[in-house]
């Protein structure tokens, strides 16, 4: 019989789903990895029948399925995979008089409540004495919020700031837990012209990340790592409860 070439190469789009019976099955983005591995612990029944020793009988079992998303898209619902959190985004408007504590003493900096839009105007007031401040002269806009200048006389109570807020999304870290996902690969193999390739892991629970990278020369990467769990809502002969693959031929 002619041998029939199977190598593969993955290539594809990684989707989630949470399993809350309401949520859309969407994409998470460009991701160089997705990997699954497992866990085992063996029993062993030793030959003592004989000087050489070795194994009578040995007992194997699966102990852990495991599984790592490398993600390029540092998106903040990536980051709340990764953190335990919980993403949402943030539409365009107008802020007014949003007060902020602070010293004023110089190179103070005052991060706003959210992302200014740089291209619109900041207005600054001291709330104690109700004046405007002056750009350039007592504070000057950075890309999260103002920074007081040299000379700036600012009193005890704070600021008020008015701007308008840019688009934005947002992730909280750490106020979620437990929550699963169904993940599904729409991916090809590439080393076969293209066919279609589908795996489906029916429940997974991510892991909080080890350690993120916020500052560096090269593109972030993220890993999210997961345990897949069993799927009880799966029954019949055959039928796993935790991964399925379908590879055209």
């Amino acid at each position: 019989m002619a041998r029939i070439d199977r190598t593969f190469i993955g290539k594809g789009e990684i989707h989630l789903q949470a399993r809350d019976g309401a949520s859309p099955l969407l994409p998470v983005g460009n991701c160089s990895e997705l990997t699954v591995s497992f866990e085992e612990d063996t029993k062993s029944a030793l030959d003592f029948t004989s000087p050489g020793g070795g194994e009578a009988n040995s007992l194997t079992r699966i102990t852990a399925f495991t599984g790592n998303i490398k993600h390029l898209d540092i998106s903040a619902a990536n980051l709340a995979l990764a953190l335990r959190g919980a993403s949402s985004i943030i539409a365009a408007g107008a802020v007014t008089d949003e007060q902020h504590a602070c010293v004023g003493v110089e190179n103070e900096l005052i991060p706003l409540d959210f992302l200014p839009d740089a291209a619109q105007p900041i207005t600054v007031k001291d709330t104690q004495a109700s004046t405007t401040l002056v750009a350039g002269t007592d504070y000057e806009a950075t890309r999260i919020g103002i920074r007081i200048l040299s000379g700036a006389s600012i009193g005890t109570q704070g600021v008020k700031v008015s701007y308008t807020k840019a688009a934005q999304e947002v992730m909280q870290a750490l106020v979620a837990s437990g929550q699963e996902f169904r993940l599904v690969f729409n991916g090809l193999n590439e080393a076969q012209s293209g066919k279609p390739v589908n795996i489906t892991i029916h429940r997974v629970k991510f892991s909080p990340a080890q350690g993120l990278s916020f500052i560096g020369d090269d593109f972030a990467e993220m890993d999210t790592g997961f345990n897949a769990l069993s799927d009880g809502n799966i029954a019949g002969e055959g039928v796993s409860r935790y991964m399925k693959i379908s590879m055209a031929i």
